[in-house]
């Protein structure tokens, strides 16, 4: 088991990675198209919109070929999709780059349901959290390095005259890294282990029309967007409200990512002593905190921060305390994913890939979220005051961990 489960730690790397780019990539094409806070989240939207698309048909796909097959046609698709963005990009045609973003979304879409029902069933029932939150680490280091990259390789850019054209290294690294894990997986076996329905297996909607499981969509739906807006917008913020430089704001949103990674190694610890509802319940709450402190705090107090400039020499730098306090809010945003997932998934059996497909599809949140987020800051004009969009998604997903009540498992459920 040890060989699949390091390929779907792989996988999640390059899945979190891929979807970190939404984060410096806003900027970059917000310069290139001139465009608003708001427009500047349509690359985001139009990768996020895709799970919506593809969250059912990609359950179809997996339970139709396998996980592997499945695997192999997403990260042929990912290829794709990163070609596209780089023609968009370079010719100047934002719809061109808008439907590379759509394709990775796709892609990635399949990938999830491949990846996290497999990472929750190759070993013990007991240790299924703890595998989740390595995973989950694993997702964490892409997520760090993609704001890092990113910002290092357009610090060095005029930020008046940005485009993707600046970024191609990185787009030509990617495509070269996808086909190395391609060719990779296609001599991994990866076994089926009771989860894939067969022929005779009908989807069974019926078994996630409960309570538990809708809410569970809910929660979800706002957590990702929690996670992607905490860090589009504060990268923003630093960027075009302080002034800070492009290479020193990637680096400090790479931390956020960072803390994300060493909270679910954390969780991974503790995973088979604390189950995921009281998990739940504390970090939402430390969350809500901190968000609340951030938004209240005065901008004059500020605290030192490691970074790296556009040369990537190390320094600290002098930011207002509430970067650090939102950045601290990627420690407690680490384990949510494991934690609403299991919970709502708990006891589904064969019905647990459709369940992963619907869930995808609620992973549209991180479009809309941060949209949501940016026109607040368009017509206000503060980007502060628009973290209440963060505090009412905590809320609710505080609301869900009191509230969850796991279905008990019987039989298959098919």
């Amino acid at each position: 088991m040890y060989i699949p489960l390091g390929m779907m730690f792989l996988l999640y790397f390059f899945i979190a990675f891929t979807s970190g780019l939404n984060n410096p990539f806003a900027k970059v094409i917000q310069t290139q198209f001139t465009l608003s806070t708001f427009e500047s989240q349509f690359g985001n939207f139009a990768f996020f919109f895709a799970y919506l698309f593809m969250g059912i048909p990609a359950s179809m796909v997996v339970n139709k070929v396998g996980h592997k097959k499945a695997a192999l046609i997403a990260l042929a698709a990912m290829f794709v999709g990163v070609w596209i963005v780089f023609a968009g990009g370079n010719l100047g045609a934002i719809w061109l780059y808008l439907v590379g973003m759509f394709c990775l979304g796709c892609a990635i879409t399949i990938l999830q349901v491949v990846v996290n029902p497999l990472v929750t069933v190759l070993g013990s029932k007991e240790g299924a959290n703890s595998r989740m939150n390595f995973a989950g680490a694993a997702s964490s280091l892409g997520a760090t390095f993609a704001p890092i990259v990113v910002g290092f390789i357009i610090g060095n850019a005029a930020l008046d005259k940005l485009s993707v054209s600046d970024v191609n290294p990185l787009l030509y690294t990617m495509m070269a890294l996808l086909a190395m894990v391609f060719i990779v997986l296609s001599f991994v076996s990866i076994p089926e282990v009771g989860i894939r329905q067969t022929a005779e297996d009908k989807p069974n909607y019926k078994a996630l029309f409960t309570p538990n499981f809708i809410f569970g969509l809910i929660a979800i739906f706002l957590y990702v967007g929690l996670e992607v807006t905490t860090a589009n917008i504060t990268n923003l913020y630093m960027i075009n409200d302080l002034k800070m430089d492009a290479g020193v704001a990637g680096a400090i949103v790479g931390t956020y990512w960072l803390l994300m990674l060493v909270g679910r190694l954390v969780g991974a610890a503790i995973g088979t002593k604390v189950q995921s509802r009281p998990q739940l319940i504390i970090v939402s709450s430390a969350a809500l905190i901190l968000y609340l402190a951030a938004m209240f705090v005065p901008s004059s107090i500020s605290v030192i921060m490691p970074a790296v400039d556009s040369h990537f020499h190390l320094l600290f730098a002098q930011v207002p305390a509430n970067i650090l306090l939102l950045v601290l809010v990627g420690f407690c945003n680490s384990v949510m994913w494991t934690c609403i997932f299991i919970l709502a998934t708990e006891g589904l059996g064969k019905q647990t890939n459709l369940a992963s497909g619907v869930f995808m599809m609620m992973v549209f949140g991180g479009g809309i979220v941060p949209a949501l987020q940016g026109k607040l800051v368009d017509t206000s004009g503060n980007f502060l005051s628009s973290y209440w969009v963060g505090v009412v998604c905590l809320v609710v997903i505080l609301g869900y961990a009191v509230k969850a009540t796991p279905k008990s498992p019987k039989g298959d459920l098919g």
